[in-house]
Parts: C-alpha cells; structure tokens; sequence
C-alpha cells in the first residue's frame, strides 16, 4: 500500500504524456507553416514585436528598485507584521523609501502617459498611505488604535496584489500586448488565468498551514472551488457573447457557443458542488470541481484556433485542467481511503494539484491571440513557450513557500491538530482496563486515529 502514491504519479504522468502525443498527433495532419500559423497572418500580426528602441538605463533601474522594494522587501515585511515581529516597521519604511526612489528612476525615463505610468501613480498613493498608518503605529500617534493596525495590514495585503497588477501591466506595455482591437479577450484571459493562480496560491497556503486535510478551513476545499466556479461561470455565460446587446442579426459562432455553454457548466457544476458541500466535514470531499476541470480541459484541448500556435496553446492550456482535474480525483481517493493519513503536514500528492492549477492559470494568460502574435514574430515555438510558463510557475510557488516558510520561522509552527495513536488513547477515557489493546483500537479509528477533534459534531474542529 505504500508505493501506492508513487503508482498514482506514474498514472498522471503517463496520462499527460499521452496528452501530448494525441495533440502532436493532431497538429500533425494540419497544413502549418514554419511560423507557426496556419494561412494568412492577419493585418495586425506585424504590430507584436520586441520593441525596436532599446531599455533606457533609467528604467533598468526603475525595474530593479521596483521588484527589491515590492517583490522582496514589503512581503516579507508583510509576514514579519502578521508574525508581530518588532522590526517589521523598520523594514517597510526601508522599503518605502527603495520604492520611492524607483518611482524616481521611473519619472526620469519618461513616458509618463500610458496605463503602467498611471497605475505607478496609484501605487504611490496607496504606498504613502500605508507608510502613513506604519509612522503613526511607531509614534504611538492614535495609541494603537486597533483599526488602524488593521488598515495597515490590510494595506499590505493590497500591496501585494497590486504589485502583479504592475508587474502585468508593464509586461503589456512593454510587448504592446492588449491593442489593436483586442482589449475585452486580452482582459479575460489575464483575469481568468489571475484567478487560478490565486485559487493556487490559496490552496497552498490552505496546505502549508491547516494540514493535509484542511481542518481549518471548517468546510471541504471543494465548496470555495465551487464557489468561484458558479461565480466565474454565471458572468461567463452573459458576457462571452454579448448577451444584453445582441441584436436579431446577430450570428452565433461556434467560439461564442463553446465558450457561452463552458460558462453554463460552471454554473451549473459549481451550484451542485456548493449545494453537495455547503455543510459537510472538511473530509466529505466531492470530485464535482475535478470533472469540471476535466470536461473544460478536454473541450480546450479539442479547442481549434484559426492559427496553429493558438491551438496548441489552448492544448497546453487544457492539458493542465485535465491533470489538475485527475490529480484532485487521486487526492480525494487516497485522503478518503486512508492510504493517504492526516498529519500536520500536507502530503506530496496534494502539491500536483498546486502546481497544475498554477500551471493552468499561466497557460490560459499566455493563451491571448497578442501574445501569439508575438511568439510568430519572435519564432518561439510551443516546446519553448510551454518551458517558460512552466518555469514561471515553479517561480510563483517557490515565491510563496518561502513566505510560508519565513512566516514558520518568526512565529513558529502552526499549532497540532494531530496526536500519534498513543496521546490520543492517554488523552481519551479509560477503555474498561483495556487500554494496551491498541490494535483493537486502532482498527475502530481508521484513519483519523489521530485526530484529537473527533466529537459529535463533525464542524467542531
């Protein structure tokens, strides 16, 4: 039973390497061209191009304070505040002040009147009000009003978030990605592949700190998937084809179908998710949210393009929905069976489900019809672009482990939900003088032999 798990990796390696042989197999009976279309590029192809004016040195160094100072320094001045350590102010004054003076650099390069330039504005703002609310928390200005430690730390949350905001905004300024007519999918792809990225760094989290079966979160991971899902597939379903503005000669393509009626799943799948988990143990796992990634994968994988290099991103796009989709089924499998036992620690298996979720987020950003029209200019092809996105993902969640594990560091482990076998028997009511039968005992525990929260009520963890 314990080579189990690594029988499961081989399954859904094997799954995914015959993925990617039935999509070569495919691709391989099209009429494609060396740069990777399929026809006639259309009119506006030629605009996607690495800029002909080289980087000025004082965005170089705008760039590089910018990422010290909102990708190094204020995250971890962020855990050091939620692990009240005393110096945290110190570092994000430090950081502010690194920040400011990248914001100079910026201003001294100019160009100051396109989307990135003015979100450095709001930035500015939100960054001179969060230093604001960490000096009067120093000088004992408001004497530690609660409220204000809570914007602060609430400010340190948005600084995060919108510093991918920045890093993707100047990447579309930088390539001129999200133009020339393109704007509402360049959008939808950026937003729905930012929220898997986030539901993956969510889930990670969830692991790192609640354990493998996620006790913490005092419902199953499945219904706050479902959640989102019936979120994100009811604007799917009015918005992919223009559902309160269609007029009676408005025709329905075949993209407007599949991708209104993949709205409609979401839905659909996502209520039955919601209403299967709504009020179940954190252990009463459904694979509703896995067959959805599954049937979505599928129909992306199928997904044709009118360029060769957008089916196969697609392709990339679906693959990881389809591994993510059975990486979840095994997980729900072994954790429900008891192969798999509930610890303090996640288990190893339930990071495939991390990073194929990453993984999805990535591919379905990079999916955008600009940013294929830059890869057939660039010549970079599919085996090269999917490298990439990988490599960006293992980046995402070795940037977010390290936080976990800085936040272990200065506050300590998260407290034991679990006990071995024996504290559990020293812990519980004597047994009738039986108390060193333990394999009797063991049997009637199963696989929560060591949970110390077992009690009548199965919400009360």
């Amino acid at each position: 039973m314990a080579q189990l798990p690594q029988v499961v990796l081989r399954m859904l390696l094997a799954v995914f390497a015959a993925l990617l042989a039935v999509g070569s197999a495919v691709e391989a009976h099209g009429d494609h061209n060396m740069d990777g279309s399929a026809g006639v590029l259309p009119d506006d192809a030629g605009f996607y191009h690495w800029p002909e004016e080289p980087m000025r040195w004082a965005l170089k160094v705008h760039l590089a304070l910018c990422f010290i100072a909102h990708v190094l320094v204020f995250p971890v001045a962020l855990i050091m505040d939620i692990a009240n350590n005393r110096f945290h102010p110190l570092v994000q004054l430090g950081g502010a002040l690194i920040a400011f003076l990248g914001m100079v650099f910026g201003w001294v390069n100019g160009h100051l009147h396109n989307t990135y330039a003015r979100f450095g504005w709001f930035m500015l703002s939100l960054l001179a009000v969060q230093t604001a609310a960490n000096l009067c928390i120093v000088l004992s200005v408001l004497k530690k009003s609660p409220a204000l430690s809570l914007l602060y730390r609430a400010l340190g949350v948005l600084q995060l978030v919108f510093t991918y905001m920045g890093m993707v905004l100047g990447v579309v300024r930088y390539l001129n990605l999200c133009s020339q007519g393109h704007l509402g999918q360049c959008i939808s792809h950026f937003v729905r592949g930012s929220v898997l990225i986030a539901a993956s760094v969510a889930l990670l989290l969830f692991l790192r700190l609640f354990g493998a079966a996620m006790l913490g979160v005092k419902r199953p991971p499945e219904l706050y998937a479902s959640i989102v899902m019936m979120t994100v597939g009811l604007i799917g379903t009015f918005t992919e084809h223009n559902f309160f503005q269609s007029s009676s000669d408005d025709s329905w393509s075949h993209k407007d179908l599949q991708h209104t009626l993949i709205g409609v799943s979401w839905f659909a799948g996502g209520a039955l998710g919601v209403l299967m988990t709504w009020r179940s143990h954190p252990r009463e796992r459904t694979p509703i949210p896995s067959i959805i990634f599954i049937a979505t994968g599928v129909s992306m994988i199928i997904h044709q393009q009118d360029l060769a290099m957008s089916s196969r991103a697609h392709f990339l796009f679906g693959a990881s929905l389809v591994c993510l989709g059975l990486a979840n089924i095994c997980e729900i499998t072994l954790m429900g069976s008891g192969i798999v036992k509930d610890t303090d620690e996640a288990q190893g298996i339930q990071y495939l489900s991390v990073f194929f979720m990453c993984a999805s987020g990535m591919a379905l950003m990079g999916a955008n019809r600009d940013m294929i029209l830059f890869l057939i200019n660039a010549k970079i092809d599919i085996a090269t672009y999917g490298l990439i996105l990988m490599s960006f993902c293992f980046v995402v969640i070795f940037y977010f482990y390290v936080l976990i594990d800085l936040y272990f560091a200065l506050a300590g482990p998260p407290e034991a939900r679990y006990a071995s076998l024996e504290e559990a028997l020293e812990e519980g009511p004597a047994l009738d003088g039986q108390r060193d039968s333990t394999s009797s005992q063991a049997s009637t525990l199963n696989h929560d032999s060591g949970n110390k929260y077992l009690s009548a009520d199965p919400l009360s963890v």
